[in-house]
């Protein structure tokens, strides 16, 4: 599902468009635009490395299926749309059923904003402790500012043409989840949990507002 050149640049040039279509989940594209949800898997899948834990995989387990050819395994706290197995929902996923270095990478793509703040550490530590030395976590956020107004107009959306506009109205919410996380927390968490060389990598086609942070298990 990797886009062409010429996609990416109309994707580039388009981007503020983008921010405010109203994208149903799992959407790929529309207008022959890609989707923001789209693009950040595909950003996060360029930077695993191989069998790849997804954390908050979503509906249809798009990232292992979509873009990793099926390496990979997909695990959430709920099934949208029935599409997860019984083995991938967990209502606690700060203790993972696997065993150590299980995976080369783990991903939590635009993820850590709903993990409940009093889990968080505890859930990356877990993500650690899975991942084989060598390996890597790949973690997506947006800029703290866009992810309100995102999450504002995604709400709006959802208001005017129904839930799949926003599939966490599907769910019972916690009330420790977020809107935003801070680059600040998001580095401080992962080097607590043990991952060091920590890279922010901007997304090109959202004109640096998404970003990849990328750790490694040394």
């Amino acid at each position: 599902m990797r886009r062409s050149v010429p996609q990416k640049a109309l994707d580039f040039v388009t981007f503020p468009l983008r921010a405010v279509m109203p994208f149903r989940a799992g959407e790929r594209e529309r207008w022959g635009l890609t989707s923001r949800a789209s693009e950040r898997l595909e950003y996060a899948a360029g930077e695993t490395v191989g069998y790849t834990l997804d954390i908050g995989c979503g509906p249809k387990n798009r990232l292992v299926n979509e873009y990793l050819g099926g390496n990979g395994f997909g695990i959430d706290v709920f099934d949208y749309d029935g599409s997860l197995g019984p083995d991938q929902v967990f209502e606690d996923l700060t203790s993972f059923p696997f065993r150590d270095a299980s995976f080369d990478s783990a991903t939590l793509v635009a993820t850590l904003h709903h993990i409940p703040r009093s889990q968080r550490d505890a859930e990356l530590k877990e993500v650690y402790r899975v991942i084989r030395p060598g390996g890597n976590v790949v973690l997506t956020q947006a800029l703290p500012l866009a992810e309100i107004l995102i999450h504002k107009i995604t709400r709006v959306h959802a208001r005017l043409f129904g839930k799949h506009y926003d599939i966490d109205l599907l769910r019972e919410m916690h009330e420790e989840e977020e809107d935003h996380v801070t680059d600040e927390e998001i580095v401080e968490r992962l080097a607590r949990a043990g991952f060091r060389d920590i890279e922010k990598k901007p997304f090109l086609t959202q004109w640096g507002v998404n970003r990849a942070f990328v750790g490694w298990k040394r």
